[in-house]
């Protein structure tokens, strides 16, 4: 369920206004590269943003041992952790409850076993997608006071469809307390937050690269796209996509695309990621319960827009 790739790309971000008034930093994490811009701010503003980053980045990289505890460090054995991680794992199983039916935190080993099996150019075994699927299902967090967890099962934890969300939502609670509105934190393309820009109306405009010249004006938004444009990988006459159903271990996505515009980077990271096993219609019924917008792309076409979403052509 890793996240994700690229189909938005912020153009026009600096037009008619000053240069001189814009920081920006870069930092590679979550297997990307990170654009801070602030039109209002410091530098240590922008220094505080890159510890969050790369705090997040840290704890929930299950790929690689990192200092300190870390997802890959969570067992069968109770162990403290602190706040902040706690509380990211304990959204991470919550989140389902916000119709994000194909999210879960526990398909960490389903996924690698398919990424292996793409990178081979075959499609991975029903054998091993059964054996996974039994891990997943006979396997949970558990939640303890003093931010005591542990895990049951053989299943891994993965937090990639949801970490860089959950991370610019403490980003922007952090702008929030210095009074900062005025910002772009660009997450890799597939995770955006946008404060105002420094222009006189604030709104951003943003390209949707896998349609032909369409883009979407926005502001005081996060922006979440998952889609398999790009790590896709087609065998036979079927593409199968690196956003693994962790309900039937399937690697086939019903949707091409979806990017969702959200008050939450959580809830957006979360829900496009599930979103692209979703029919429009259960999407249409989500977007109504939590309050989101969303876009959904077949075939290089819209298939699906909300009303609240003005997409025009330049």
């Amino acid at each position: 369920m890793s996240k994700k790739l690229l189909p938005f790309i912020l153009i026009s971000l600096l037009t008619s206004c000053s240069t001189n008034n814009v920081i920006e930093d870069k930092v590679f994490c979550f297997d990307t590269t990170v654009i801070s811009q602030l039109y209002e701010g410091s530098k240590e503003n922008l220094s505080d943003i890159k510890d969050i980053l790369l705090y997040y980045d840290k704890v929930s990289d299950n790929y690689y041992d990192r200092e300190g505890i870390t997802i890959r460090k969570i067992g069968s054995d109770p162990i403290k952790v602190e706040q902040q991680l706690y509380d990211l794992l304990k959204t991470s199983v919550d989140i389902k409850e916000k119709g994000a039916i194909y999210f879960n935190p526990l398909c960490g080993s389903l996924a690698k076993a398919w990424k292996a099996s793409l990178a081979d150019n075959k499609v991975l075994s029903e054998d091993v997608i059964a054996s996974e699927l039994t891990k997943i299902n006979a396997s949970s967090l558990v939640f303890e006071p003093d931010y005591i967890l542990y895990k049951n099962g053989e299943a891994e934890i993965d937090l990639g469809g949801i970490v860089k969300g959950y991370a610019l939502d403490k980003i922007q609670e952090y702008l929030k307390n210095h009074n900062i509105e005025k910002y772009l934190i660009n997450a890799g393309f597939s995770s955006i937050l946008l404060g105002k820009k420094n222009t006189n109306d604030g709104y951003f405009t943003v390209k949707i690269s896998d349609l032909d010249n369409t883009f979407i004006k926005l502001k005081d938004c996060f922006i979440s796209t998952s889609s398999k444009s790009v790590q896709g990988v087609k065998i036979g006459d079927i593409t199968y996509s690196h956003i693994i159903n962790p309900v039937d271990g399937s690697a086939i996505n019903k949707n091409d695309a979806v990017i969702v515009v959200s008050s939450s980077g959580t809830l957006g990271d979360a829900l496009s990621t599930s979103m692209m096993m979703n029919s429009v219609d259960e999407i249409k019924e989500i977007e109504k319960s939590q309050n989101v917008k969303t876009v959904v792309i077949k075939d290089k076409k819209v298939i699906y827009c909300n009303e609240g979403l003005n997409l025009f052509h330049g």
